[in-house]
This record gives C-alpha cells, structure tokens and sequence, in this order.
C-alpha cells in the first residue's frame, strides 16, 4: 500500500484551550496535503466552551478541520465514529487534552509515509523520564501492566496502553471490535497485532492532563484486563472481518 493522506481523530467533551492549540498545532506543522481531515469527534453533551472552540476551529481552517457529534456511545463510540467519517489510507487518533507531546504528531506523519503498512506508535516508556506531572500510583500500576501484556502476547511493544498512534485504515476498519467505553483504547492497539500489523514505537513525553476533566475510572482500568485476556485467546478469524 501507500500513504495518501491521514484523518486525524480527536475526541473532545470539555476541552477548550487545549483542543485549539493541538488543531492549530497540526495546521501549523504538517504539510497541508498531508491531511485529509481534522476530525473532532464530540460527545452529545460536550460543554458550551467545548462547542464554541470546534465551531472556531471550524471557520478559522475550513474542511480540512470540522466536528463531528458522535452516534455510539462512550469514548470508544466516539472512536468507532470517527473511523466511519474516515476517507484516508491512515488514520491517527490523538487527545485533546495535552497529554502527549504535540511533535508526536508530524513524526507520525513521516513514519508512515515512509512505512506506509507499518502502525507508528508513541511510546511513554522507551525513554526515562518521559512522564511529567502524572500520578505516581498511576505510573507504577501503568508499568506493570506493560510487563503482563509483554508477556502475555509475546510482543516487545513498551507501551500497550496508549493508542496514540497511526495506522493504515485498514487495519481499524476490517477488525471486529467489541468494546465502547475505555477499554476500546487498549483494543485499538491489541486487535491489528493480533491480526499480525507490525508497530514501530518511538519516545514521546507523556503529561497530566492540561484541561477538561477525565472520564476514566478505576473500574473501567479494570476490565482492561478482560479486554487483554479475551483478544489474546479469541482466534485471529474472529477478530477480522469477512
């Protein structure tokens, strides 16, 4: 395959601030025909502020920036939502709350640009002291989840849990997902290597989160671990579609 362009994916309930610098960030620094779109996929109960900056963003950059409202529930619908609005040989998922270096974002771009069937992945953990501003019992827990996941799919991947990433389209949209709240975050990732897509990871600093508040919970860091469990023992068949 070859690279054609990339939809950028960006879900958003209650940020502001920091969803404008990271759309004006992208604009800023990626090269214009690079990008098919700047797609900010918003829950149905996004904030007033939230609303006012995607309709900003909207005017400012024309229809290579636009909102979405999502139709599926939950984080991982708002995802799913934005892989059908997709019309890209790559899709690249990001936050939009600061929480990843914004230069993850062109090296993304050149990554598969130059390995356009290889998914480029950031990583928090292929460099100490990636990790600014970020709970302490959160960082030990991530971590060793990182080493359980290591081991149970027999991957050298150093960052499991973050699918801050870029992948040929196809790779989101032939897989059979199951999951709509968090735990799709870890699906995105598990599913295409598991389907045999090959990832090349680089360092990329990792922040608390800059705005909004965080929809995650401990339960739902919970079923993370059924997630893991059912992908790594469901027949790779299964996890694609016909």
């Amino acid at each position: 395959m070859e690279f054609t362009s990339v939809t950028i994916i960006i879900g958003t309930t209650d940020e502001t601030d920091s969803l404008k610098k990271t759309v004006d960030y992208i604009m800023e620094n990626c090269d214009y025909d690079d990008l098919s779109k700047v797609l900010m996929v918003k829950s149905k109960n996004a904030s007033e502020g939230c609303n006012e900056a995607i309709s900003f963003l909207e005017v400012k950059y024309g229809e290579k920036v636009r909102g979405l409202e999502q139709t599926r529930p939950y984080i991982g619908g708002a995802i799913r939502d934005g892989f059908d609005a997709a019309d890209s040989s790559h899709i690249m998922l990001l936050p939009s709350d600061l929480a990843i270096s914004l230069e993850c974002i062109p090296e993304m771009i050149r990554r598969v640009k130059a390995k356009p069937d290889v998914i480029s992945k950031t990583s928090r953990w292929l460099k100490k002291d990636s990790f600014h501003e970020y709970n302490g019992l959160r960082k030990i827990i991530n971590k060793l989840s990182q080493i359980f996941l290591r081991v149970l799919y027999s991957a050298d991947l150093t960052d499991f849990t973050s699918p801050v990433q870029t992948a040929p389209t196809d790779a989101y949209m032939k897989s059979v997902w199951q999951e709509l709240n968090f735990p799709f975050l870890l699906e995105m990732v598990l599913v295409p290597l598991r389907r045999g897509y090959r990832f090349e990871e680089f360092a990329v600093g990792c922040y608390g989160r800059q705005q909004g508040k965080s929809k995650n919970s401990a339960k739902q860091t919970a079923l993370y671990l059924k997630t893991a469990l059912r992908i790594r023992f469901t027949k790779k068949s299964r996890l694609t579609k016909e």
